[in-house]
């Protein structure tokens, strides 16, 4: 503590240590919150990121959807990619010759 003039201990008055208290008591509250309010935008920000992401997928979904709904694409790609016919139709398959058949084709001439 501070000594005045006389040589006596000089007291701080008990309201400018409760009001100190108080001062440091508020900083320390402001500064977690600043910290917490940084976090919270921070995730803010990559919420709304994976929004947008999954906003565009749901769009693609979307038309997927409609695009499996028309008969058209089924039935193409079950034809294409599944080899299916419709009853009373005939498939016929194009082979193609090896290329080791076409060496031997080729050096016979």
């Amino acid at each position: 503590m501070a000594r005045d003039e006389r040589g006596k201990k000089r007291r701080f008055p008990p309201w400018i240590i409760l009001g100190f208290v108080l001062l440091l008591w508020v900083g320390l509250n402001f500064a977690k919150n600043a910290v917490a309010n940084y976090r919270l935008k921070k995730e803010i920000t990559a919420l709304e990121r994976r929004l947008e992401v999954l906003e565009l997928r749901g769009l693609e979904l979307e038309k997927e959807i409609a695009n499996w709904q028309c008969l058209e694409n089924v039935e193409r790609v079950a034809r294409e990619e599944l080899g299916l016919v419709k009853p009373g139709e005939t498939v016929y398959i194009l082979s193609q010759p090896l290329e080791e058949d076409l060496e031997l084709d080729v050096k016979k001439r």
